[in-house]
């Protein structure tokens, strides 16, 4: 094995350690050794957007394509960091030529599927979503039969039972449960595949709806990926089911949070949250330093609550003052928890995490602080979504920074207190 393959190998093994700088020095030093190195150029690119270097992922991915013009490996590369700058149409070309060079590509499927998505051309971006399963791609659940997939409302399911199962993040799932009463209103009896701390909050929100406990029995006639029932139902933009709220705290959550926070009812309640999970492939993006948000907290009139049950590392990159951000968060025992909490809250402004969707689904007023790259979810250019409509997106763009982006959001949240 040479010098360059051996420091590829390196940096691909740190990447995947999430290392990220140390797999970004290792593979520029493979670079170094071997400048015409296709497979680093591919493997830069894919990194550097991850560490907000959105030109410099660009310019490696234009390398790769220079060096092999026809390697559907280049191709989706070049997509991915169009994909990532926002420049759809052109991105869109990249993938599906690569698509064209290997078909069987479900990095280049997915991408794909995310550019579609994200210009809200939903119905082409639900069919290549859709190819997301199997080899190279994600895996079924262990009770999953081809023969017992729900493929649409033109199977009845009245009288029928069908499980629901997540896949992905929380976020997701919390998004894609509003699906759960359009099969209910066909006259099914809904079974939530969903992890642990989710259970409570699922079950309170969908009266009828039971949530399997591992070690008990499946017994169903029909199951489908949560993710998957938008392009089922046939759902373009201008449908979307976004009546809210569609998530309800458990009573005993509501009533223990009602007589906790009643000594702040006099002061406009705002929880912030300002990271998600780390291994997150755009966390580093997506993430604020708390020391940016606390400028909320010294607003008068204001009491800001932490969010973040999460570890957030090195975004918290400050220790509020005594009294500046209350944290209940040792408390929550569950999301069923999280939300009797949120539901006593006035605002919630967070980064793209979980509790953007929580908030959005209970029907709170949340302010989103999107990275350049935004979620595909989030469309483009918008400042509301038509998933949530209390929702209101602060976006950042390829040249402002987040200090930039955090005084929009304490000017808005001035001018909310002074109404």
């Amino acid at each position: 094995m040479t010098a360059a393959a051996q420091l590829l190998r390196a940096g691909f093994d740190a990447e995947h350690r999430e290392a990220l700088d140390t797999a970004a020095a290792l593979y520029r030093q493979a670079l170094a050794a071997q400048p015409r190195m296709l497979e680093a150029h591919v493997n830069l690119a894919g990194l550097l957007w991850r560490l907000e270097d959105f030109d410099g992922s660009l310019a490696h991915a234009n390398e790769a394509l220079a060096l092999a013009p026809e390697h559907p490996y280049a191709q989706r590369i070049a997509g991915t960091a169009l994909m990532n700058l926002n420049r759809l149409d052109a991105a869109e070309r990249h993938l599906r030529r690569a698509l064209q060079l290997q078909p069987a590509y479900p990095a280049a499927q997915l991408d794909l599927a995310f550019t579609l998505l994200g210009a809200g051309r939903l119905a082409e971006g639900w069919e290549w979503f859709g190819r997301r399963w199997g080899e190279g791609g994600l895996s079924r659940p262990a009770f999953y039969r081809p023969t017992h997939e729900w493929p649409g409302p033109g199977v009845p399911l009245h009288g029928q039972a069908i499980a629901v199962y997540g896949e992905q993040g929380r976020g997701d799932v919390l998004q894609f449960l509003r699906y759960v009463p359009m099969l209910q209103a066909l006259g099914a009896r809904v079974v939530a595949v969903v992890r642990p701390e989710l259970v409570s909050l699922v079950e309170s929100s969908f009266p009828g709806v039971a949530c399997w406990r591992p070690g008990s029995s499946l017994q169903v006639q029909w199951h489908a990926a949560l993710m998957d029932l938008p392009a089922r139902f046939g759902i373009a933009l201008e449908r979307i089911p976004a009546h809210v709220p569609y998530l309800r705290a458990p009573d005993e959550a509501r009533a223990r949070w009602t007589a906790r926070l009643a000594g702040w009812k006099d002061r406009l309640k705002v929880g912030i949250a300002w990271s998600g999970a780390a291994g997150q492939a755009n966390n580093r993006n997506r993430a604020m330093p708390l020391s940016l948000l606390l400028p909320l907290a010294r607003i008068g009139g204001v009491q800001c609550f932490s969010l973040q049950k999460e570890g957030a590392g090195t975004w918290t990159d400050t220790v509020a003052a005594a009294g500046e951000l209350v944290d209940f968060g040792a408390e929550w025992q569950d999301f069923g928890d999280t939300a009797g909490f949120v539901e006593q809250l006035d605002l919630v402004v967070t980064v793209d995490t979980a509790v953007a969707h929580l908030a959005g689904a209970l029907g709170k007023p949340v302010w989103i602080l999107l990275p350049p790259n935004a979620d595909w979810r989030w469309l483009l250019e918008r400042e509301d979504s038509p998933w949530y409509p209390s929702a209101r997106l602060f976006r950042r763009g390829f040249v402002a920074g987040r200090e930039e982006q955090a005084t929009r959001v304490a000017q808005a949240l001035r001018e909310h207190c002074a109404r």
